[in-house]
């Protein structure tokens, strides 16, 4: 009789047996984790590949979905001082920006005149009270210039004076009520406006296609 036969061997030679069988199986589950974990060059190569086309692909778009959101805040900028122009002028029987002792145009008198409450002749105040019972006519702050975010307003008596050059965000007319932004044509072509787009946010600040001088 052999001894795998006699009573009691086979419960001394199975558990051995089911040892070795289960670390074999560890190592096995041990090596395909370490397989799978690993990558190969090419592999690395292609995942770098995929996220440059990705990149190619988003970048200029959101890159082009930024360009049009300045252009369309310029638009409603735009849009919403010339209204509030409109609304001092019923109110006041002038447009604003010129100095209420003098009537010389002035840039800061422009912006608080808009921002402010005033009285009939065009003199500010934070707060709200007899004599100044006009206004505000927009909100604060007032606009920046999409192009040099700056907010500051050069005021010129006529269309046909000449243009200030830099340091200065917008432009407006006391005779005429015109309001334009600050910039040269290339500058609004990179806001992806269209040509009637652009002649329309110069808005008549210069109708004779005058030049420029520095700002005083």
């Amino acid at each position: 009789m052999r001894a795998a036969d006699t009573p009691g061997a086979a419960e001394h030679a199975y558990p051995r047996l089911r040892s070795r069988v289960s670390m074999a199986r560890v190592r096995t589950r041990q090596a395909g984790t370490f397989d799978a974990a690993a990558f190969s060059l090419v592999e690395l190569v292609m995942v770098v590949v995929i996220i440059g086309i990705i990149a190619a692909i988003a970048v200029p778009r959101i890159s082009r979905a930024s360009t049009s959101a300045r252009a369309s805040k310029l638009q409603n900028d735009l849009e919403v001082v010339r209204d509030a122009i409109d609304r001092y002028y019923a109110e006041h029987g002038r447009f604003p920006g010129s100095q209420p002792a003098t009537g010389q145009p002035k840039g800061s008198e422009f912006v608080n005149q808009l921002l402010l409450f005033s009285d009939e002749a065009g003199n500010t105040s934070e707060t709200y009270g007899y004599p100044c019972i006009y206004g505000p006519y927009l909100r604060k702050p007032f606009p920046a210039n999409p192009c040099n975010d700056l907010r500051t307003v050069h005021v010129k008596p006529t269309p046909t004076d000449l243009n200030p050059v830099g340091g200065v965000g917008w432009i407006a007319v006391l005779s005429n009520g015109a309001f334009g932004i600050a910039a040269e044509d290339a500058e609004l072509e990179l806001l992806g406006l269209s040509v009637g787009a652009r002649a329309q946010a110069v808005g008549g600040i210069e109708e004779l296609g005058m030049g420029a001088l520095p700002e005083p």
